[in-house]
Formats: C-alpha cells, sequence, structure tokens
C-alpha cells in the first residue's frame, strides 16, 4: 500500500511539473520539459517513438482509444 502511495505521488508530481514546462510556445522550457516528458514516461513505462523523437503517449489517449474502437 505505502509502494503504490508514493508511485502515485510521484506520478502526481511528475505530471504536474511536465504541465508546468509545457507553457506556450514563447515561454516553454524546452529542456525542462523533455525532462519531464522522460520521467513520465519512465514512471508509466511509455515506450518511445521507433526513431527515437520522444514518448509516444498518444497510444493511450482516450482519442486514440476511440479511433480504435471506432475502426472495430
Amino acid at each position: 500500500m505505502a509502494r503504490t502511495t508514493k508511485i502515485i505521488g510521484d506520478i502526481r508530481q511528475a505530471l504536474a511539473d511536465y504541465m508546468r514546462s509545457e507553457g506556450c510556445s514563447c515561454c516553454r522550457d524546452n529542456e525542462r520539459h523533455e525532462a519531464n516528458a522522460k520521467r513520465l514516461a519512465k514512471l508509466l513505462r511509455v515506450p518511445k517513438y521507433k526513431d527515437g523523437s520522444g514518448y509516444d503517449f498518444t497510444r493511450f489517449s482516450t482519442a486514440s482509444k476511440v479511433l480504435k474502437a471506432r475502426r472495430r
């Protein structure tokens, strides 16, 4: 139970850090944004794109699941 609580706390903090670093295009902290995306991907076991350009968070999005359901 304590481990689960710690994991949830780590994910919550990582997500908050990611969102804060996102900003708009004029004030985005790209280095922190990339570091925070990497941290979230590691916590959530999100794979990298095949070309290594980033992490495939989209595969887990609600929109992605809706599209897959429509194709069935």
